[in-house]
């Protein structure tokens, strides 16, 4: 599939945003054109694709998993099809040339040894370089010196490719860094890198050999992918405007940096060709839409689709309306919790009602008069409620929520809920981490009173997924600490608290890691989601089912389900079964399984190995899961006549 983006550059026609009055005479837009170098349907775990220009500018490396891992291929710009040059399972990214273009160094898995390897620039045997254990290193530059820079744990070093030696050229502050933006100048006399301290992002300038850094601009909305020009003056980077990244020139020696790209999807520079004339950026485009399949019959049907992106459903007590989130440009993730909320009948082909234009994950009381929502403002959450009919917005906390961790596809949240009504409705668990340390917090449904239930005082334990019982006088949740312990493990710990008392018991211990799903039909047990890992994955593994007795702790497995994502099963409302999604046949479906026992049963017919099924939910009488049905592509452009 082919995407039109000439429009990510406006043709003939230079617009300036007033309140920061960008402007740079030496750039001419009327000359700008924007082409579509290559795309892919991504697999889970790629974010966007990263490539560089061949020495001569005619060629392309990339990173790509359009074969299902990622691998290195190499494009001619003047057209063709892309050329795959290593083939295998190491995870091989971050292709830079050599510096007369014969050859491609890499970072890659390979052997068991995570390292920078290299090889011939259209495929060959791969010769490993230097070995580098810090996997989110990112190779930058080749030099005529024969070296190569790379950047790992926030500072940049230079390998002598002859000896193999390494040499640190940097000492930052590491938490003042913002990751992959440390560069190399095109004569290697000046570096330049983004930091982000006091709420605002700046681009510097250092002289490599020693010397003060100069600041180029600053800005509070994010700055990513600094790119030097090989005119040594000018750098380029991409910087959020309204929720989307745009690609922008800077020059070093002062002005008003300059808007080149303004599109609606984010665009995330990678490289400028020899001649500064082009500049390679990457980005993708993402679908998601609302399905829904009947359990009994297996029969699939379309729900809500739009031009955005629609996900994250939950179904109403009476099973008549369903609430989900729809958001415009979803691309890197970062604004799934700032789109809309809607809801839609599911009984008829009415169009979806907007019930709150800026929020997520809506959750609808017991008796479906309400639903509560998460609303971010800056960094901080909070927890509000709407009317079902709409109406007035009423925010119940202040006091600040942990944001909500997830995968990007397919977009699959970690835990089973963030909060959760009391069955009687009159009350909201959530977690609250105002204080410095995570606690279960409980909200009245009309703000009245909002106190404390847990009384957790260690800063390094996470608590996660409350979830209270049928009868409402307990909350099961569980933990972790967020640093591991001294022999590096983790301690997943489920434990149970009576909500009048405060009394806290632990009911499961372990040193792998278990999803929470919630209590049994008659609240003697708990069911989790186990792995025979020590950390959580969003990819596709064997996943075991467990009930664990409250009283006694007593865990018996109840099922186990092949290559199912973990973080995607759900329980139904009666708690006799669960849905989850696998990949057993390499495609993504929804199956179903009896906590009673006895074989799964796969209800969707799924025959399309890139698209992706994210957040389950059961209708209240069990007929129905509801879900996204989403896709995703990697796009690699550039833009042609920059001067």
């Amino acid at each position: 599939m082919i995407f039109l983006v000439a429009g990510l550059v406006i043709g003939g026609t230079w617009w300036f945003i007033g309140k920061r009055n960008y402007e740079n005479e030496t750039l001419q837009p009327s000359s700008l054109n924007t082409v579509e170098v290559v795309n892919w349907r991504s697999t889970p775990g790629e974010v966007y694709s990263v490539g560089s220009f061949s020495p001569d500018g005619k060629m392309v490396a990339f990173t790509s998993t359009r074969i299902g891992t990622k691998n290195i291929w190499v494009k001619q710009l003047s057209g063709g099809e892309a050329v795959q040059i290593t083939k295998d399972e190491f995870g091989n990214q971050h292709p830079v040339w050599s510096p007369n273009g014969d050859e491609i160094a890499f970072y890659s898995t390979r052997g068991g040894t995570p390292g920078i390897w290299r090889m011939p620039s259209f495929g060959g045997t791969p010769t490993f370089i230097k070995t580098i254990k810090d996997g989110s290193m990112v190779l930058k530059y080749w030099s005529k010196k024969d070296s190569i820079y790379y950047e790992a744990n926030h500072n940049l070093f230079a390998l002598d490719i002859k000896s193999g030696e390494s040499s640190q050229l940097t000492d930052f502050d590491a938490a003042k860094m913002s990751d992959n933006t440390i560069i190399i100048s095109p004569d290697e006399e000046q570096i330049a890198y983004v930091t982000f301290e006091n709420e605002q992002y700046g681009v510097w300038t250092m002289p490599v050999r020693g010397g003060s850094p100069k600041q180029v601009i600053s800005l509070a909305d994010e700055i990513r992918n600094t790119v030097w020009h090989p005119d040594g003056k000018q750098i380029l980077y991409s910087a959020n405007v309204g929720g989307i990244f745009q690609i922008f020139a800077a020059d070093t020696s002062g002005g008003k940096p300059a808007q080149i790209t303004f599109g609606d999807k984010d665009s995330f520079t990678l490289d400028v060709s020899g001649d500064g004339a082009k500049i390679l950026y990457g980005s993708s485009k993402e679908e998601s839409d609302v399905w829904g399949v009947n359990v009994e019959k297996g029969e699939e049907f379309s729900f809500a689709s739009d031009i955005n992106s629609e996900l994250w459903s939950n179904v109403s007590p009476d099973g008549k309306t369903v609430a989900f989130q729809s958001i415009k440009n979803l691309s890197q993730g970062d604004k799934i919790f700032s789109g809309a909320i809607l809801t839609k009948p599911t009984d008829s082909d009415a169009e979806p009602f907007q019930l709150v234009a800026n929020g997520s994950l809506p959750t609808w009381s017991p008796d479906g008069k309400q639903l509560a929502f998460m609303r971010v403002s800056g960094e901080t959450y909070n927890l509000w409620t709407i009317k079902a009919a709409g109406g007035e917005e009423k925010q119940l906390t202040t006091g600040g929520m942990p944001s909500v961790e997830f995968n990007i596809l397919p977009y699959n949240r970690t835990q089973t809920s963030n909060f959760s009504w009391s069955p009687d409705g009159g009350k909201i668990a959530y977690i609250s981490d105002g204080s410095g340390q995570r606690n279960i917090w409980l909200v009245d449904a009309d703000g009245a009173s909002n106190a404390q239930l847990t009384n957790n005082t260690d800063s390094n334990l996470l608590v996660f997924c409350p979830l209270w019982s049928s009868d409402g006088r307990r909350i099961t949740y569980s933990s972790k600490p967020e640093e591991p312990s001294a022999d590096g493990n983790f301690f997943y710990t489920t434990s149970v608290i009576d909500v009048e008392t405060k009394i806290m018991k632990n009911v499961f211990h372990s040193e792998t890691f278990q999803r929470l799903l919630g209590w049994s039909e008659l609240d003697k047990d708990l069911i989790l989601a186990a792995v025979n890992g020590k950390i959580g994955t969003g990819l596709p593994t064997e996943v075991k089912i467990i009930k664990v007795n409250v009283e006694t702790g007593a865990q018996h497995q109840t099922a186990k389900l092949e290559s199912a994502y973990l973080y995607n099963i759900y329980l139904s409302a009666d708690k006799k079964m669960v849905a989850y999604t696998s990949n057993k046949e390499g495609k993504d479906n929804i199956w179903v399984a009896r906590l009673s026992g006895g074989e799964a049963r796969k209800i969707t017919s799924n025959n399309d190995a890139r698209l992706y099924f994210s957040a389950l939910s059961w209708s209240p009488d069990g007929r129905a899961v509801y879900y996204g049905k989403q896709t995703r592509y990697s796009l690699l452009s550039m833009i042609t006549n920059f001067k």
